[in-house]
């Protein structure tokens, strides 16, 4: 049976705040644990070899001049992320373990050029992942 993506609406924001590394400057196979707010800019990466709860999958761009919108940004972000899963973790969506949900630009940040949309796994039953979930 085929899970509904949980999507929670976390937003990208340019400015940095003190500790972390930027949203800007974060890699694919990058781990970390739950930030404590909805708007991010720094997140506290963690080695995936010990317990975490996200990995970033896959890092897309959205194009366009006018911001698009909250649920513009999140229509892009769930079909994109979508294509990017099996590819990553080498398991289709459908029959896998885990589920996803994407960081993405705020109006302001997307103003200030940003257009990164960050696709992010975790355990769908909400349990620490232990190593990458890379596949091969």
């Amino acid at each position: 049976m085929k899970r509904v993506v949980g999507i929670f609406v976390v937003a990208v924001a340019v400015a940095a705040c003190s500790g972390g590394t930027s949203v800007l400057d974060v890699a694919v196979g990058d781990c970390f644990d739950d930030p404590d707010s909805e708007i991010v800019s720094t997140l506290d990466i963690v080695d995936c070899a010990e317990p975490h709860d996200n990995e970033i999958y896959a890092k897309l761009q959205m194009s366009g001049a006018a911001f698009p919108g909250d649920d513009g940004v999140g229509e892009f972000a769930i079909d994109a992320c979508l294509a990017d899963f099996e590819s990553y973790v080498g398991e289709s969506y459908a029959t896998s373990a885990l589920d996803y949900f994407y960081l993405g630009p705020t109006e302001d940040s997307w103003n200030g050029g940003d257009r990164e949309v960050l696709c992010v796994l975790y355990a769908a039953n909400l349990a620490k992942l232990t190593g990458s979930m890379r596949a091969g």
